[in-house]
Order: structure tokens, then sequence, then C-alpha cells
């Protein structure tokens, strides 16, 4: 596993001096790209992987006694591998240390390390001398060339408390974990907001895209929003190949006609008006019972003539989720003039002029331009005589108990209860 570890460390450096001179000969290409996007300093931290640092140990031969040498080993060891979290030090497979830089970087990739540390112990506890160096093999680069000598005779209990702090500030801070990474192209309208990727939120430019830098691999749920527009979520997985995203971005409807059945029965006419774009709303209505569906026991077709009625209504709501939800729940509070039309008269009905009304009702977005309506409308209509209602209202059917299913008779007014509506409507 470490070994894979190194070759994808060493394929990532190739891969990126690949890159570099792909952008030199393409120059003119390169001028088109949108500038990369900055992240958060420190915002990949957690999507690096630690570096992997094999431990050479020497001693000289003859100043130091098999358990001195044990000591001193294992004293430096316990301090180097607290010394940084982003940082696992490998002890080396074997004694001793390669005698140049080529073979200690050849049993490094044996382990998958990425950076070495070499330490040589001379002169006994009489004249204690460490030499230390630390290597970093991505960079070609000595952290740390350090020589420690304490000055004095030491024993095993001084040993056991280190003169180490060099070496461990060498590697606390010339080493971090690394971050691979790859560029999204994210392509929408300029001003648009992305969040979610690691180390956003980011904005989209004037040029129309936003190229951003992120670890690799990553998941994550990118979340575009721009004012008056539907806010677009897309699930990303973004590996070793750089990714484009076209984000289909729509803009939020200012009204839409719908076409519906009012009661289940008679044909009705809305328009929706936006108030707050997909949030609040207001409606105009126009329905007729001049005709409509009527399933009658033997009757020769279901579409009958009705009453000379017909009804203008408004009303003004608000939806109870966001606008990017597939089923939204509405609400909405208004009413209804109730115009009758038989030959020689056109004016409000004089039995019942018009009605209160609540809708509780909800919407279904196969798409961002069209909606299915369908909604529950209670009426409190204002009447002063119930009977003469039902006759005016019910010219096909007669109820000869005065009683109508779905109505509540009331002093000066009649409850609707029967008032289910469908509609399909298109936003624009």
């Amino acid at each position: 596993m470490r070994t894979r570890g190194l070759l994808r460390a060493v394929a990532l450096s190739a891969a990126l001096s690949l890159a570099a001179l792909a952008a030199a000969a393409q120059g003119a290409a390169a001028a088109t790209a949108p500038p990369a996007a900055a992240a958060a300093p420190g915002a990949f931290e957690s999507y690096g992987r630690p570096r992997y640092m094999i431990y050479f140990f020497e001693a000289e031969e003859g100043a130091f006694s098999a358990e001195e040498s044990f000591v001193l080993y294992n004293s430096i060891l316990a301090a180097v591998a607290q010394a940084n979290p982003d940082v696992v030090v490998v002890e080396s497979p074997d004694i001793g240390a390669p005698r140049t830089k080529e073979g200690k970087e050849e049993l490094s990739r044996r382990v998958d390390a990425d950076a070495w540390l070499h330490v040589i112990a001379s002169g006994g506890f009489e004249n204690l001398t460490i030499n230390a160096s630390t290597f970093d093999i991505l960079k070609q680069e000595t952290i740390g060339d350090i020589v420690i000598r304490p000055g004095f005779v030491v024993d095993f209990r001084v040993i056991a408390r280190g003169f180490w702090d060099d070496i461990v500030q060498a590697i606390g801070g010339g080493y971090e974990r690394i971050v691979e990474t790859s560029i999204l192209t994210a392509r929408g309208l300029p001003g648009t907001l992305l969040e979610g990727p690691p180390g956003g939120p980011y904005a989209i430019g004037e040029d129309g895209a936003a190229a951003l830098v992120l670890p690799s691999p990553s998941v994550f749920k990118l979340r575009a929003s721009l004012p008056g527009h539907y806010e677009v979520e897309r699930h990303v997985s973004l590996g070793i190949e750089s990714l484009e995203l076209d984000l289909d971005q729509v803009k939020k409807p200012r009204f839409g006609v719908e076409a519906s059945l009012e009661g289940l029965q008679f044909p009705a006419a809305r328009l929706w008006v936006s108030i707050v774009r997909a949030e609040v709303f207001a409606r105009l209505s126009l329905a007729t019972q001049m005709a409509g569906f009527f399933p009658l026991d033997n009757a020769a077709s279901i579409v009958q003539t009705g009453s000379p009625l017909s009804f203008v209504g408004a009303d003004a709501g608000l939806y109870v989720l966001p606008p990017e939800r597939y089923l939204r729940p509405f609400v909405a509070l208004g009413g209804y003039l109730r115009i009758s039309h038989p030959q020689g008269y056109f004016g409000l009905d004089k039995i019942a002029p018009g009605a209160a009304t609540l809708s509780l009702g909800c919407e279904y977005s196969p798409s961002r331009r069209l909606r299915f309506v369908a909604s529950y409308d209670p009426a409190w209509l204002f009447c002063a005589d119930p009977a003469k209602f039902i006759e005016t209202s019910f010219a096909v059917n007669s109820y000869p108990s005065g009683q109508v299913p779905g109505y509540v008779f009331l002093e000066g007014a009649v409850l609707d209860l029967r008032c289910f509506h469908i509609g399909a409507r298109l936003d624009f």
C-alpha cells in the first residue's frame, strides 16, 4: 500500500510537469481558460494524505554498546514520531543507511516513504554528537541539517529525556499533508454563487465560468444560486481527470396560465402572478357552469348544459416549501363573485353574489415550466335564501329534501365543502 501511495505522488509530480509543458506549448488556448478560483487557506487539509518518512539510524562502530545504541535509536524515534501529525515515521527495514542519495530514495520507495530522516551518532556517551538531516523527496529539498552536542557525559536517564527539540522542530515545521488536486470548471450565469465544493463558496465571473482547483478525489453536492433563478444542485464526484459542468439555470416565473376543472366538473382558467418569484403569488380566475361534466345514468353524454352562472375570482397565497422541490404545498385566501347571465340579464347573482374562499393545494413540477395543480377550495357563500340557491345552482339535479350533499346551510350563508380543483399550468 505504501509503494502505491508513493507511486501516486510521483505520478502526480510527473502529471503536473507535463501539464506545465502543455500550457507553455498552447499559450493561446490557455489565455481563453477561466482563471482558477482560490480556496480559503487550509480548506483542503482534511482531504490530504500524510507524509511518510523513513528513519535511518547509524552508530559509530565501537563507540556505543548495543544497549546504548538501542536507547539512542528509540529515544530519537519516540520524539520524531510525535513531531508532526501530518508525518508518519517508518522504520528502515535495513540496518544502517544507503551511502548515496539515490540509494536512500530507492529504499524510501520500497516502504512508500516520500521523505527521510538520517541520524548518525558518534563519540559515545562520553562525547555524544548527533548529526541529523531530513530530506523531502517530493520537493528534492533538505528541510533540516542539525548537529546536537550535549557537551557533557550522558547516561541512560539523560538520553531518555532527550535533546531532540531541533530535530522535532525541523520535522514539525517542514512538512504538511499532500493534497492532490483536479480542476472543476463550472459554466453558468455571471454572479452565480457556488456552494458545496471544498474551500468555497466561489462565484462565477463575468466570463460565465469558474475554474475551481479542488482536492482529488472528492465527492460533494454543488449548489448554484443566483437571485431570480432556481437553484441548481448537482452531485459531483471529482477524480484525477478535470471535469466541466454546465449549469442549466432557469429564471423563476413572473406569471403562469392554468387550464383546469372547477369542482372536477366545470371549465376554468387562472392567471398566476408572482409577487415574490415562485414563493408568493396572486391569482385571477374565471369559471363557468354553462357546460360541464355530469356523469348521469342513462345520459347520452357526460357533457351537459349547466346553469347560466359564471365565477370571477381572486386570491393570494404562498408556497410552504422551497421553489426547487418537485412537490410543493400552498395555501391561499380570497374570494369570487357569482355572475348570473340568463337571457335578458347579466350581473351579480341576486341569491348568492359572492363567496370567501380558502385554498389548500399542492403542485407537482415535472419541469421548471409545467405544473400540475390540485387543491381543495371550501367556500363561504353569502346567501340569504338557501332554497333559492339550490334552485339556481342545480338546474340538472333536483333535491326535493332541500339537502344537497357537500353543502351546509347556515343563517345567511352556505358553506360549500365539495370544491375540488385540478389543473395544469405553464409558467413564463
